[in-house]
C-alpha cells in the first residue's frame, strides 16, 4: 500500500510541514506504543491486591482424648486458649472417676486416653501403683507446683485443691467452740455431728493425716468418738456429685446436727448459686477453719499423662500450660477449687471463707496410710 505525502499545518502557524509516508507510519506506531503502555498501567492498578488479612490461628491438627470427670461444658473455655495457640484440640470423655479408671484398668479399644484429669490424690496414686500412668518432668508444671502436692516420681501433679472445712450453726455453736479437728471429739458434740461417707477420698485422706500426726491410738480414739457421736441421715435418694456435701450443710441448717466436717467444693458451689435457697442455707452456717493442731486437710484435682499414649509431646505441652496463671485461675474458678500456683487470685465464691492454713506434710507420705486409716475407721463404726 502506498500512502500519499500529507501536510501538516500547526494552528497559528504560517509555515506547513510536510510528512512523508515513513513519518507517518512512525508516529502511528508510536501512538500505538503508548496507548499499549496506558492501557496495561491501568489494568495493572485495578489488578492491585488488597492488604493481606492476618493469619488465622493454626487448625487443630491434634486432638487429645482427657478422661475426666468433670463437666465438659466447664472445663471447655478453660482450653479455648490453649486449642488457639498450640492447634491441639482437646475431647473430653466423661464418667463418675472410678468407672474411669476401671476402664483403663480393664484396657481394650475403647479405653483410649492421652490425659487424666481427677480428683483425689488417692485415686491418682492407686492408678499409677496400677501402672497406668507414665511419669514426666515438665518444668513449668513443677516449678507451679509445690512438692507437698504433686508425686515425687512425676506421675500425676496437684492443678486444684479443695480442702476440709467444718461447717457449724451459727446459732447453736458459739466462735471458738471448734479449732481444730480434734475439738469433734469433745463430748459435748454428742449427738449433734453429720459425718461424710466413710468411702469419700476426701474423708479417707483426712484419716490419713490424723494417723501420721497423732499416731495409732490417738486417730483410732479421734474415729471412734466421732462415730459415737453422729447423728444418722436418712439418705435422700437423689444423684450427688463425687464430693458432695450439700445434704450436710442443709442437715445444719435444718437444725438436725450442729457441725460437719465438709469440702470447700461444696461451699464455694453453693456460693456461687443466687438462687435464694442456697442463700438461706449458706446464711445459716458458719464455715471454721481447723488451724490449730496439723492444720487443715488439703486433697487435689490432679493430671497425668496416660501410660501409652501416642501424643506424648503435645499433652506434655497441655500440662505446661496448665502451669499459666491464666489455666489456674481459669480452673479453680470452674472447678470451685483454690489454684495450686502461688499469686494467683482466688475466685470469689472461694475468697467469702478467708484464708486457712493447710497441713504441711506431703501427700506422698499421707496416702499410703489410708488403708490402714480406713479399717480404723471402719472398726469405730463409720459407715
Amino acid at each position: 500500500m502506498v500512502l500519499a505525502s500529507r501536510t501538516y499545518k500547526p494552528p497559528h502557524s504560517g509555515a506547513s510541514v510536510l510528512l512523508s509516508p515513513t513519518s507517518v507510519m512512525w508516529l502511528i506506531s508510536a501512538l500505538l506504543v503508548l496507548l499499549l503502555i496506558i492501557g496495561c498501567a491501568r489494568a495493572g492498578y485495578a489488578a492491585a491486591p488488597a492488604p493481606a488479612e492476618p493469619a488465622p490461628p493454626p487448625a487443630p491438627t491434634i486432638t487429645l482424648k482427657m478422661w475426666t470427670s468433670f463437666s465438659a461444658a466447664r472445663l471447655q473455655p478453660v482450653f479455648a486458649e490453649f486449642t488457639k495457640t498450640r492447634g491441639i484440640d482437646i475431647e473430653f470423655v466423661s464418667d463418675e472417676p472410678d468407672i474411669l479408671l476401671g476402664r483403663l484398668l480393664r484396657g481394650g479399644p475403647s479405653a483410649v486416653a492421652d490425659v487424666l484429669l481427677l480428683p483425689s490424690s488417692a485415686r491418682l496414686d492407686r492408678a499409677a501403683v496400677a501402672g497406668l500412668l507414665h511419669p514426666v518432668a515438665v518444668p513449668a508444671l513443677a516449678d507451679a507446683v509445690p512438692a507437698l502436692y504433686r508425686d515425687p516420681a512425676g506421675n500425676w501433679f496437684g492443678i486444684a485443691s479443695y480442702a476440709r472445712a467444718i461447717a457449724t450453726a451459727n446459732e447453736r455453736v458459739k466462735p471458738g467452740e471448734i479449732t481444730q479437728y480434734a475439738d469433734l471429739a469433745k463430748p459435748e458434740w454428742h449427738g449433734r455431728l453429720c459425718l461424710p461417707p466413710l468411702d469419700r477420698p476426701s474423708n479417707q485422706l483426712l484419716f490419713a493425716a490424723e494417723l501420721l500426726h497423732g499416731g495409732r491410738d490417738a486417730a483410732q480414739a479421734w474415729m471412734q468418738a466421732l462415730a459415737d457421736s453422729a447423728v444418722t441421715l436418712q439418705p435422700d435418694g437423689s444423684s450427688k456429685l463425687d464430693g458432695d456435701d450439700d445434704a450436710l450443710v442443709g442437715a445444719i441448717a435444718e437444725g438436725k446436727c450442729d457441725a460437719a466436717i465438709v469440702g470447700s467444693r461444696t461451699l464455694a458451689r453453693m456460693a456461687d448459686h443466687t438462687d435464694e435457697a442456697s442463700a438461706k442455707t449458706l446464711n445459716a452456717v458458719r464455715v471454721v477453719w481447723p488451724d490449730a493442731g496439723f492444720g487443715v486437710s488439703v486433697d487435689i484435682v490432679g493430671v497425668a499423662e496416660v501410660q501409652g499414649t501416642a501424643h506424648a509431646e503435645a499433652v506434655e505441652a497441655l500440662l505446661a500450660y496448665l502451669a499459666s496463671d491464666t489455666a489456674q485461675r481459669g480452673l479453680a474458678e470452674a472447678l470451685w477449687a483454690y489454684p495450686i500456683k502461688g499469686g494467683v487470685p482466688l475466685s470469689n465464691a472461694v475468697t467469702r471463707w478467708g484464708p486457712f492454713h493447710a497441713d504441711q506434710a506431703p501427700l506422698s507420705d499421707i496416702l499410703p496410710l489410708i488403708g490402714d486409716a480406713g479399717a480404723l475407721a471402719e472398726q469405730a463404726g463409720w459407715k
